[in-house]
Protein backbone atom coordinates (compact mmCIF):
# COMPACT_ATOMS: atom_id res chain seq x y z
CA UNK A 1 0.00 0.00 0.00
CA UNK A 2 1.00 3.77 -1.37
CA UNK A 3 2.42 5.65 2.15
CA UNK A 4 -0.41 7.50 3.28
CA UNK A 5 1.19 11.14 3.08
CA UNK A 6 -2.24 13.58 3.63
CA UNK A 7 -3.01 11.18 6.57
CA UNK A 8 0.29 11.77 7.85
CA UNK A 9 -0.05 15.31 7.03
CA UNK A 10 -2.75 15.74 8.49
CA UNK A 11 -2.12 13.43 11.95
CA UNK A 12 1.19 15.41 12.46
CA UNK A 13 -0.79 18.91 11.68
CA UNK A 14 -3.52 17.97 14.81
CA UNK A 15 -0.56 16.91 17.56
CA UNK A 16 1.48 20.04 16.34
CA UNK A 17 -1.52 22.00 17.36
CA UNK A 18 -2.49 20.66 20.48
CA UNK A 19 1.06 20.90 21.64
CA UNK A 20 1.22 24.54 20.81
CA UNK A 21 -1.75 24.97 22.71
CA UNK A 22 -0.73 23.57 25.44
CA UNK A 23 2.76 24.42 26.12
CA UNK A 24 1.80 28.26 27.00
CA UNK A 25 0.00 27.46 29.81
CA UNK A 26 2.20 25.13 31.16
CA UNK A 27 5.27 27.30 30.52
CA UNK A 28 3.24 29.55 32.78
CA UNK A 29 2.29 27.61 35.37
CA UNK A 30 6.04 26.49 35.89
CA UNK A 31 7.46 29.65 35.40
CA UNK A 32 5.01 31.29 38.02
CA UNK A 33 5.97 28.72 40.34
CA UNK A 34 9.72 28.83 39.90
CA UNK A 35 9.39 32.72 40.35
CA UNK A 36 7.09 32.32 43.98
CA UNK A 37 10.21 30.68 45.01
CA UNK A 38 12.46 33.38 43.84
CA UNK A 39 9.75 36.25 45.18
CA UNK A 40 11.13 37.36 48.56
CA UNK A 41 14.87 37.50 46.87
CA UNK A 42 13.83 39.90 44.09
CA UNK A 43 11.56 41.75 46.40
CA UNK A 44 14.75 42.33 48.17
CA UNK A 45 16.22 43.30 45.53
CA UNK A 46 14.32 46.48 44.84
CA UNK A 47 14.39 45.59 41.06
CA UNK A 48 10.84 44.09 40.46
CA UNK A 49 11.18 44.77 36.23
CA UNK A 50 14.23 44.20 34.99
CA UNK A 51 15.43 41.59 37.28
CA UNK A 52 11.84 39.76 37.05
CA UNK A 53 12.14 39.37 32.65
CA UNK A 54 15.60 38.08 33.41
CA UNK A 55 15.23 35.37 36.17
CA UNK A 56 11.48 34.54 33.75
CA UNK A 57 13.43 33.58 31.35
CA UNK A 58 16.37 32.16 33.12
CA UNK A 59 13.66 29.81 34.66
CA UNK A 60 11.98 29.26 31.01
CA UNK A 61 15.29 27.97 29.59
CA UNK A 62 15.74 25.46 32.30
CA UNK A 63 11.93 24.15 32.45
CA UNK A 64 11.52 23.83 28.73
CA UNK A 65 12.81 20.24 29.09
CA UNK A 66 10.05 19.23 30.69
CA UNK A 67 7.16 21.32 29.74
CA UNK A 68 7.80 20.47 25.95
CA UNK A 69 7.76 16.72 26.84
CA UNK A 70 4.94 17.17 28.56
CA UNK A 71 3.29 19.18 26.41
CA UNK A 72 3.28 17.02 23.10
CA UNK A 73 2.06 13.83 25.52
CA UNK A 74 -0.44 15.46 25.92
CA UNK A 75 -1.24 17.01 22.73
CA UNK A 76 -0.92 13.49 21.74
CA UNK A 77 -3.57 12.02 23.97
CA UNK A 78 -6.15 14.91 22.69
CA UNK A 79 -5.41 14.82 18.76
CA UNK A 80 -5.86 10.49 18.85
CA UNK A 81 -8.56 10.78 21.32
CA UNK A 82 -10.47 13.32 19.72
CA UNK A 83 -10.00 10.95 16.19
CA UNK A 84 -11.07 8.50 18.00
CA UNK A 85 -14.05 10.11 19.10
CA UNK A 86 -15.39 11.28 16.20
CA UNK A 87 -14.91 7.51 14.30
CA UNK A 88 -11.84 8.93 12.34
CA UNK A 89 -9.66 6.10 13.56
CA UNK A 90 -12.66 3.80 12.18
CA UNK A 91 -13.05 5.07 8.99
CA UNK A 92 -9.24 5.17 8.58
CA UNK A 93 -9.15 1.39 9.17
CA UNK A 94 -11.78 1.07 6.57
CA UNK A 95 -9.63 2.63 4.20
CA UNK A 96 -6.95 0.19 5.03
CA UNK A 97 -4.61 2.47 7.33
CA UNK A 98 -3.50 0.16 10.35
CA UNK A 99 -2.19 1.36 13.62
CA UNK A 100 1.42 1.60 11.96
CA UNK A 101 0.47 4.71 9.60
CA UNK A 102 -1.04 6.36 12.56
CA UNK A 103 1.99 6.10 14.84
CA UNK A 104 4.64 6.52 11.53
CA UNK A 105 4.14 10.32 11.56
CA UNK A 106 3.56 11.05 15.11
CA UNK A 107 6.84 8.49 16.33
CA UNK A 108 8.74 10.63 13.56
CA UNK A 109 7.76 14.45 15.41
CA UNK A 110 8.37 12.73 18.50
CA UNK A 111 12.04 11.93 17.32
CA UNK A 112 12.59 15.59 15.88
CA UNK A 113 11.16 17.03 19.56
CA UNK A 114 13.65 14.21 21.29
CA UNK A 115 16.70 16.16 19.35
CA UNK A 116 15.62 19.07 20.00
CA UNK A 117 15.30 18.26 23.84
CA UNK A 118 18.77 17.16 23.66
CA UNK A 119 20.27 20.53 22.46
CA UNK A 120 18.04 21.81 25.61
CA UNK A 121 19.67 19.76 28.45
CA UNK A 122 23.06 19.34 26.68
CA UNK A 123 24.07 23.28 25.87
CA UNK A 124 20.59 25.47 27.26
CA UNK A 125 19.72 24.10 30.52
CA UNK A 126 23.21 24.33 32.28
CA UNK A 127 24.21 27.52 30.71
CA UNK A 128 20.65 28.80 32.21
CA UNK A 129 21.31 27.28 35.90
CA UNK A 130 24.44 28.69 35.65
CA UNK A 131 23.31 32.44 34.87
CA UNK A 132 20.90 31.77 37.58
CA UNK A 133 23.09 30.89 40.05
CA UNK A 134 25.29 33.93 39.27
CA UNK A 135 22.33 36.31 39.05
CA UNK A 136 20.42 34.92 42.34
CA UNK A 137 23.47 35.39 44.15
CA UNK A 138 24.08 39.10 42.95
CA UNK A 139 20.56 39.77 43.85
CA UNK A 140 21.04 38.64 47.30
CA UNK A 141 24.29 40.49 47.88
CA UNK A 142 22.54 43.61 46.32
CA UNK A 143 19.55 43.54 48.60
CA UNK A 144 19.10 41.09 50.69
CA UNK A 145 22.27 40.13 52.62
CA UNK A 146 21.88 43.74 54.72
CA UNK A 147 18.47 43.94 56.87
CA UNK A 148 17.99 46.43 59.16
CA UNK A 149 18.20 46.03 63.03
CA UNK A 150 20.60 43.31 62.55
CA UNK A 151 24.14 42.46 62.39
CA UNK A 152 25.17 41.11 59.11
CA UNK A 153 27.94 39.25 58.15
CA UNK A 154 29.17 40.58 53.95
CA UNK A 155 32.81 39.05 53.59
CA UNK A 156 35.07 39.49 56.12
CA UNK A 157 32.53 42.45 57.84
CA UNK A 158 29.85 42.89 60.20
CA UNK A 159 26.96 45.68 58.60
CA UNK A 160 24.65 46.96 61.14
CA UNK A 161 21.67 49.62 59.72
CA UNK A 162 19.07 51.38 61.33
CA UNK A 163 16.36 51.10 58.58
CA UNK A 164 16.16 51.13 55.29
CA UNK A 165 14.95 54.16 52.85
CA UNK A 166 14.83 52.54 49.60
CA UNK A 167 16.04 49.57 48.01
CA UNK A 168 19.60 50.85 47.99
CA UNK A 169 19.14 54.01 50.62
CA UNK A 170 20.53 53.34 53.90
CA UNK A 171 20.13 55.22 57.44
CA UNK A 172 22.39 54.73 60.52
CA UNK A 173 25.37 52.24 59.11
CA UNK A 174 27.95 51.18 61.42
CA UNK A 175 30.57 48.48 59.52
CA UNK A 176 33.17 46.21 61.55
CA UNK A 177 36.16 45.90 59.53
CA UNK A 178 38.89 43.73 61.18
CA UNK A 179 39.74 42.11 58.09
CA UNK A 180 43.62 43.51 59.47
CA UNK A 181 44.00 42.42 63.08
CA UNK A 182 46.77 44.90 63.90
CA UNK A 183 44.54 47.82 62.59
CA UNK A 184 40.25 47.24 62.99
CA UNK A 185 38.17 49.48 61.76
CA UNK A 186 34.82 51.17 63.15
CA UNK A 187 32.99 52.95 60.41
CA UNK A 188 29.79 55.17 61.24
CA UNK A 189 27.82 56.80 59.01
CA UNK A 190 24.58 58.94 58.71
CA UNK A 191 23.49 58.09 55.12
CA UNK A 192 24.24 55.49 52.79
CA UNK A 193 23.44 54.10 49.11
CA UNK A 194 24.52 50.26 48.81
CA UNK A 195 25.33 48.93 44.96
CA UNK A 196 26.47 46.07 43.48
CA UNK A 197 29.36 45.65 40.81
CA UNK A 198 28.67 42.21 39.17
CA UNK A 199 31.87 42.60 37.01
CA UNK A 200 34.23 43.13 40.00
CA UNK A 201 31.91 41.26 42.42
CA UNK A 202 32.20 44.33 45.16
CA UNK A 203 29.38 45.33 47.53
CA UNK A 204 29.88 48.93 47.52
CA UNK A 205 28.63 51.37 50.24
CA UNK A 206 28.95 55.39 49.00
CA UNK A 207 28.58 56.56 52.44
CA UNK A 208 28.00 59.98 53.98
CA UNK A 209 28.62 62.05 56.81
CA UNK A 210 30.22 59.90 59.41
CA UNK A 211 33.29 58.98 61.16
CA UNK A 212 36.47 56.53 61.12
CA UNK A 213 37.88 54.96 64.13
CA UNK A 214 40.66 53.31 64.20
CA UNK A 215 42.59 51.19 66.22
CA UNK A 216 46.06 50.37 66.58
CA UNK A 217 47.55 46.78 68.31
CA UNK A 218 51.12 47.69 68.12
CA UNK A 219 51.91 48.09 71.71
CA UNK A 220 51.44 52.17 71.43
CA UNK A 221 50.37 54.10 75.16
CA UNK A 222 46.47 54.67 74.90
CA UNK A 223 46.91 57.84 73.58
CA UNK A 224 48.24 57.03 70.45
CA UNK A 225 45.78 53.82 69.77
CA UNK A 226 42.63 55.09 68.53
CA UNK A 227 42.69 57.61 65.63
CA UNK A 228 39.21 59.33 64.61
CA UNK A 229 38.70 60.69 60.91
CA UNK A 230 35.74 62.18 59.73
CA UNK A 231 34.46 62.52 56.60
CA UNK A 232 31.96 64.42 54.23
CA UNK A 233 31.74 61.30 51.48
CA UNK A 234 33.40 57.84 51.52
CA UNK A 235 33.18 55.18 49.17
CA UNK A 236 33.67 51.59 51.23
CA UNK A 237 34.14 48.59 48.91
CA UNK A 238 33.89 44.95 50.14
CA UNK A 239 35.39 42.23 47.90
CA UNK A 240 32.55 39.67 47.97
CA UNK A 241 34.28 36.96 44.90
CA UNK A 242 34.46 34.07 47.47
CA UNK A 243 30.60 34.53 48.36
CA UNK A 244 29.59 34.47 45.38
CA UNK A 245 31.30 31.34 44.62
CA UNK A 246 33.59 32.02 41.55
CA UNK A 247 36.85 30.79 43.62
CA UNK A 248 34.87 27.77 43.69
CA UNK A 249 34.26 24.20 41.80
CA UNK A 250 30.79 24.24 40.03
CA UNK A 251 27.94 21.72 40.98
CA UNK A 252 27.44 19.48 38.37
CA UNK A 253 24.08 20.98 37.16
CA UNK A 254 25.80 23.78 36.32
CA UNK A 255 28.80 22.41 34.01
CA UNK A 256 28.68 22.34 30.24
CA UNK A 257 29.01 18.75 28.50
CA UNK A 258 32.56 19.13 28.18
CA UNK A 259 33.42 20.51 31.66
CA UNK A 260 31.31 16.80 33.43
CA UNK A 261 33.85 14.93 30.99
CA UNK A 262 36.84 16.26 32.53
CA UNK A 263 35.35 16.18 35.77
CA UNK A 264 34.50 12.23 35.53
CA UNK A 265 37.59 11.67 33.78
CA UNK A 266 39.53 12.84 37.11
CA UNK A 267 37.37 10.90 39.30
CA UNK A 268 38.16 7.65 37.43
CA UNK A 269 41.91 8.58 37.54
CA UNK A 270 41.54 9.94 41.37
CA UNK A 271 43.12 13.23 40.57
CA UNK A 272 39.42 14.94 40.64
CA UNK A 273 40.51 17.87 43.47
CA UNK A 274 37.85 19.38 45.62
CA UNK A 275 34.14 18.48 44.23
CA UNK A 276 30.65 20.49 44.67
CA UNK A 277 29.39 16.96 45.66
CA UNK A 278 29.60 13.57 45.19
CA UNK A 279 31.77 11.42 42.86
CA UNK A 280 28.66 9.47 41.32
CA UNK A 281 26.46 12.79 41.03
CA UNK A 282 28.68 13.95 38.19
CA UNK A 283 28.18 10.86 35.95
CA UNK A 284 24.81 10.68 36.81
CA UNK A 285 24.05 14.28 35.69
CA UNK A 286 25.86 13.60 32.30
CA UNK A 287 23.67 10.39 32.05
CA UNK A 288 20.75 12.63 32.30
CA UNK A 289 21.56 15.10 29.80
CA UNK A 290 21.22 11.82 27.60
CA UNK A 291 18.46 9.91 28.88
CA UNK A 292 15.93 12.64 29.29
CA UNK A 293 16.16 13.58 25.42
CA UNK A 294 14.12 10.52 24.76
CA UNK A 295 11.11 10.86 26.47
CA UNK A 296 9.23 12.65 23.17
CA UNK A 297 9.68 9.33 21.54
CA UNK A 298 8.82 7.40 23.99
CA UNK A 299 5.94 9.45 24.55
CA UNK A 300 4.49 8.90 21.32
CA UNK A 301 5.20 5.06 21.80
CA UNK A 302 2.86 5.59 24.29
CA UNK A 303 0.44 8.20 23.68
CA UNK A 304 -0.96 6.45 20.39
CA UNK A 305 -2.16 3.36 22.02
CA UNK A 306 -3.55 5.05 24.84
CA UNK A 307 -5.13 8.22 22.78
CA UNK A 308 -6.92 5.15 20.51
CA UNK A 309 -8.49 3.85 24.33
CA UNK A 310 -10.04 6.88 25.37
CA UNK A 311 -13.87 6.24 25.82
CA UNK A 312 -14.96 10.37 26.23
CA UNK A 313 -18.67 11.23 26.61
CA UNK A 314 -19.15 15.19 27.19
CA UNK A 315 -16.39 17.16 24.67
CA UNK A 316 -15.47 19.15 27.85
CA UNK A 317 -14.97 16.50 30.83
CA UNK A 318 -13.20 14.33 28.17
CA UNK A 319 -10.92 17.04 27.43
CA UNK A 320 -10.09 17.25 31.39
CA UNK A 321 -9.80 13.54 31.79
CA UNK A 322 -7.20 13.53 28.67
CA UNK A 323 -5.25 16.29 29.98
CA UNK A 324 -5.36 15.13 33.50
CA UNK A 325 -4.11 11.63 32.49
CA UNK A 326 -1.60 13.03 30.11
CA UNK A 327 -0.01 15.14 33.08
CA UNK A 328 0.14 12.44 35.72
CA UNK A 329 1.94 10.02 33.72
CA UNK A 330 4.50 13.22 32.35
CA UNK A 331 5.06 13.45 36.20
CA UNK A 332 5.35 9.17 37.19
CA UNK A 333 8.08 9.25 34.38
CA UNK A 334 9.89 12.85 36.05
CA UNK A 335 9.28 11.85 39.08
CA UNK A 336 10.86 7.86 38.39
CA UNK A 337 13.89 9.49 37.04
CA UNK A 338 14.43 11.86 39.86
CA UNK A 339 13.88 8.62 42.24
CA UNK A 340 16.59 7.23 40.06
CA UNK A 341 19.22 9.77 39.87
CA UNK A 342 18.98 9.74 43.96
CA UNK A 343 20.09 5.92 43.88
CA UNK A 344 22.97 6.43 41.60
CA UNK A 345 23.88 9.42 44.10
CA UNK A 346 22.84 8.01 47.44
CA UNK A 347 22.54 4.24 47.23
CA UNK A 348 25.46 3.40 44.69
CA UNK A 349 23.89 2.14 41.52
CA UNK A 350 25.35 2.65 38.21
CA UNK A 351 24.31 6.02 37.03
CA UNK A 352 24.39 4.58 33.33
CA UNK A 353 21.62 2.23 34.53
CA UNK A 354 20.12 4.56 37.31
CA UNK A 355 19.57 6.95 34.21
CA UNK A 356 18.13 4.38 31.53
CA UNK A 357 16.24 2.53 33.55
CA UNK A 358 12.98 4.51 33.52
CA UNK A 359 13.33 4.86 29.78
CA UNK A 360 13.41 1.26 29.06
CA UNK A 361 10.95 0.94 31.19
CA UNK A 362 8.69 3.02 29.53
CA UNK A 363 9.54 1.67 26.21
CA UNK A 364 8.69 -1.77 27.39
CA UNK A 365 5.02 -0.40 28.65
CA UNK A 366 4.92 1.27 24.91
CA UNK A 367 5.66 -1.60 23.12
CA UNK A 368 3.09 -3.86 25.22
CA UNK A 369 0.22 -1.15 24.27
CA UNK A 370 1.20 -1.31 20.86
CA UNK A 371 0.91 -4.95 20.43
CA UNK A 372 -2.21 -4.87 22.61
CA UNK A 373 -3.93 -1.88 19.87
CA UNK A 374 -2.88 -3.83 16.97
CA UNK A 375 -4.22 -7.10 18.39
CA UNK A 376 -7.90 -5.70 19.09
CA UNK A 377 -7.13 -3.67 15.95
Amino acid sequence: MRWPRTLSLYVTREVIAYTLILIAPIMIVLVARGLLNRLDQLVAAGRMDSDLLRVAGLIASMIAIYALPTSFLIGVLLAIGRMAGDVEIIAMRACGVGLRGLLAPIAILGVILSLSTLVLCVEVEPAARREMAATIRALVMRGASVEPGQFNTVGDRTLYIDERLGPRRLRGILISDRTDPKRPLLVFAEIGEMSFDEQRAELQLSLERGDIHMESGDGKRDADRYQRIGFERLMYKIDVAHMLGRDQPRPPREMLIAELRKVIARIANGTAGPLRDKPPAYAANFERRYALPAAPALFALLGVPLGMQLKRGARSYGVIVTVILGVVLALAYYALQSLCESLATQKGLPPRLAMWLPNLGLAIVGFALVIRARRSS
